[in-house]
């Protein structure tokens, strides 16, 4: 975020990412985004409002590093910007470790802005109520060995999410078919408060304990 650098200095990652899921238009606009490179027209059509009230968005954001310049057109005597999601390169844990805790908390802020903004987006477009949506949440208190055995866990769950997709898009292939575009929000990480109950959580399918 901010490009990943220091490029706006005087407001922090946290206050980048809180500005830009602020606001449904931004909202909006990030997750048409987060599926490829859009020019400012396209976006202000595909989400309803006026060019004019979406470029003082686009221009904050794309100042404060919430987005990205793709491309730059030159149309005459204007120039036709592309605008696209902040891109991050993926790092093994290793490779993470060894950069700088800014480095790390603005590649953080990037993936956690494109997550909440996709969530806020289904909140407004009423698709998490769906029945068949799966929202969950529940802290858990783990030592060493069990953060390390559930990180195995997430990791094998991820894989397991893509190997169906694969199988999805075979089907369809073969069968003239439709997809659907679902979203897979995964995170798991410490709490920033200590000494959390353990089981406190929140689901909407019941779920065996």
């Amino acid at each position: 975020m901010v490009s990943l650098s220091d490029a706006h200095a005087n407001r922090s990652i946290e206050e980048v990412v809180q500005y830009a899921i602020g606001h449904r238009i931004r909202v909006e606009t990030l997750i048409l985004l987060n599926e490829r490179p859009y020019c400012s027209t396209e976006i202000a059509k595909a989400i309803g409002v006026p060019l004019t009230t979406l470029n003082n968005h686009l221009r904050r954001m794309c100042e404060e590093g919430s987005i990205e310049i793709a491309k730059v057109e030159k149309r005459r005597n204007m120039d036709r910007y592309w605008y696209r999601a902040v891109e991050i390169k993926e790092y093994s844990v290793a490779e993470f470790e060894r950069l700088p805790f800014r480095f790390r908390q603005n590649i953080a802020g990037a993936i956690a802005q494109s997550g909440i903004a996709e969530v806020m987006a289904a909140l407004y477009a009423g698709t998490l109520a769906d029945p068949r949506a799966n929202l969950f949440w529940q802290s858990l208190n783990l030592d060493e060995e069990g953060r390390a055995k559930a990180d195995a866990a997430t990791e094998g769950y991820v894989k397991e999410l893509q190997e169906i997709e694969v199988e999805a898009t075979n089907r369809v292939a073969a069968s003239g078919g439709e997809t659907t575009s679902m979203l897979v929000n995964h995170s798991f990480f410490e709490r920033a408060r200590k000494g959390g109950v353990s089981g406190r959580g929140a689901s909407t399918r019941t779920r065996g304990g």
